[in-house]
């Protein structure tokens, strides 16, 4: 099958797109199916299906059905309607879409989840080097800053003044048609690393359906600049500007972030399930940015503590039932359009009420995986995927083993505090397939991530990049002898563009010693301070000694949740304690920097 990122024609005969996710397809479809949509959930409440979205379904489709012959028979009667450009510009949308979804199902047993200032670029490159088949989600952008870039870059072409452009303007203009505008603006937000990084989701967080429709479109003309690019026909490399690299599976959006930022004065994130219209209005503005050619899905939790005041002992007497019939009809609600059909579910809600942390809201709210499980059942037509607790990749197979319905499980902190304990993932969740090129140890995959280093940094000022790049690899070593002393080494190599740029500032004259490659600095850091029984330990023999630690606990009795306090516990802690660390240096770099 063909990469759905290079298809520019359909010459082959349109093939019937038969999933949920491809029923949006054309505007005669969406008259026919919106009407078909308003007795739906008075229709769903007599039927003997297991769920009004079930119901919904089979009326989408006979709905679609129809259409599609009125559409055919409009066509026979007047070929002035539709142009034969539209419809192969539909065409290739409907196979794009059809694509990206089979890419998206056959690639979400496990998820690495959206952590804001971790899965950026650089620590998706190196989760892609571990695993090919783990599906990689982007830090939340917020729509607003693509569509502000996307303005300036728009009103920069117009050789007119930004005040005077009309909304209408800037709504119409497609970023593919500007000459020579600076991508490297919004590649801050949408790029990817410069090889490809399959299976990918972008997500994204607003309110506001228009800014959301911007954002969708921008990835949308993103992709077909990068296929220009790659059959020649973009001059933007020659003219100085970053080749561009966004070719997203899916897009997200995030109803699912509770910190008071987002959800508070931000008005979205986990906000947005308290308005599941609203949520439906944003995915279908999303769907319509991207021509429809990107699936559409939702991060949420299970619930807000929207009525009334929580507190631990409040919120255990309430009804779990009621809570899980207001958890349904949030999904019901955003998926009765057919535009969403996956969803991916912390199983905690979230407590806006309060003046809570992201970490508050990890810590306070118990887990409750049987709503997400229970919903995964009852919806069978639907993609569930579990969210929250789960830390391990033997945690992951626990929780699919255990309920077949589940779509996937996604997994955060605990890939970012030690992503060499994922390494196998592709062997343990798909056992069938053929996983013979991936690095055979971390010497190799430091080689690899070395490449993608130096690439960077040539690409842009080192100045910038090197924090991110060492960041993204500092714990591949975690709960290693000596994995500080490393970790110490890679802050000493990130620091060093800027305290040589701080010398010639203060003595222009200073001769600043050669600078070797970063590669090269980060494979000196690992051979000086690691042995080499680690450096050369192969996945295999890393996943056995992670569950024999693992089964050594639980004898313990010292287990807290998949994998005791002295294991995959304790480096979660130790993650956190130089996450804190790395936040009070920076916070003295600008102090320093600002005097």
């Amino acid at each position: 099958m063909s990469s759905p990122h290079q298809i520019c024609a359909v010459s082959a005969r349109r093939q019937p797109d038969r999933s949920l996710a491809g029923i949006n397809r054309s505007r005669s479809r969406r008259r026919s199916i919106a009407s078909s949509a308003l007795c739906v959930m008075s229709l769903s409440a007599m039927s003997s299906a297991p769920s009004p979205v079930a119901a919904f379904v089979g009326i989408l489709r006979r709905a679609e059905a129809r259409a599609r012959g009125r559409c055919l028979r409009q066509k026979c009667r007047s070929s002035s309607l539709l142009s034969t450009t539209d419809d192969t510009i539909t065409s290739n949308n409907d196979l794009l879409l059809q694509q990206r979804s089979e890419i998206l199902r056959g690639n979400s047993k496990l998820s690495l989840a959206p952590m804001m200032e971790y899965t950026d670029r650089h620590y998706r490159h190196l989760v892609r080097l571990l695993s090919n088949k783990t599906l990689l989600y982007t830090e939340m952008v917020a729509a607003n800053a693509i569509a502000h870039e996307r303005k300036n870059a728009l009103s920069s072409s117009l050789n007119g003044d930004e005040g005077e452009q009309s909304m209408d303007v800037h709504n119409s203009a497609s970023l593919v048609d500007v000459k020579n505008f600076d991508s490297s603006l919004l590649l801050r937000f949408l790029g990817q690393g410069h090889n490809s990084e399959g299976p990918s989701v972008l997500q994204l967080g607003g309110s506001d359906p228009d800014q959301l429709y911007l954002a969708a479109r921008t990835v949308h003309e993103f992709n077909q600049l990068q296929q220009m690019q790659n059959q020649g026909r973009s001059v933007s490399e020659k003219d100085g500007h970053p080749p561009i690299h966004c070719e997203y599976t899916s897009l997200n959006l995030n109803c699912g972030c509770p910190s008071p930022k987002v959800a508070g004065k931000g008005c979205f994130g986990a906000a947005l399930m308290q308005d599941p219209a609203l949520v439906r209005q944003i995915t279908t503005s999303l769907h319509k940015g991207c021509d429809g050619s990107m699936p559409i899905t939702v991060k949420c939790r299970i619930g807000t503590d929207e009525g009334y005041s929580f507190t631990k002992d409040e919120y255990l007497s309430r009804s779990e039932e009621e809570e899980y019939q207001s958890l349904k009809r949030f999904v019901e609600v955003v998926a009765s359009d057919g535009v969403v059909t996956d969803f991916q579910i912390h199983a905690r809600i979230a407590v806006l009420g309060k003046s809570y942390s992201p970490s508050d809201n990890r810590k306070v709210p118990p887990l409750r995986y049987h709503h997400v499980r229970r919903l995964a059942q009852e919806f069978p037509e639907l993609n569930i995927s579990l969210n929250g607790g789960v830390d391990t990749l033997s945690g992951v197979k626990r929780e699919l083993d255990e309920c077949g319905a589940l779509e996937g499980v996604m997994v955060g902190r605990g890939f970012v505090a030690n992503p060499w304990a994922f390494a196998m993932a592709d062997e343990v969740l798909y056992p069938d397939m053929d996983h013979s090129l991936r690095p055979k140890n971390r010497v190799e995959v430091l080689e690899a991530y070395g490449r993608h280093a130096d690439f960077e940094e040539d690409q842009w000022e080192p100045i910038k990049m090197r924090r991110f790049l060492t960041k993204a690899i500092a714990h591949l070593f975690a709960g290693e002898p000596n994995a500080k002393r490393y970790r110490i080494a890679l802050d000493e190599i990130a620091g060093l563009p800027k305290k040589f740029a701080k010398e010639l500032r203060q003595n222009p004259n200073a001769v600043i010693p050669m600078q070797r490659p970063l590669s090269e600095l980060i494979m000196d850091a690992a051979n000086t301070h690691l042995s080499e029984e680690v450096l050369y330990r192969t996945p295999e023999e890393s996943y056995d000694k992670l569950l024999w630690e693992e089964e050594q606990a639980n004898r313990k009795q010292d287990v807290v949740y998949f994998g005791g306090k002295d294991t995959q516990q304790s480096l979660v802690q130790e993650w956190q304690k130089s996450r804190k660390e790395d936040e009070m240096r920076d916070e003295g770099e600008k102090r320093i920097e600002l005097n």
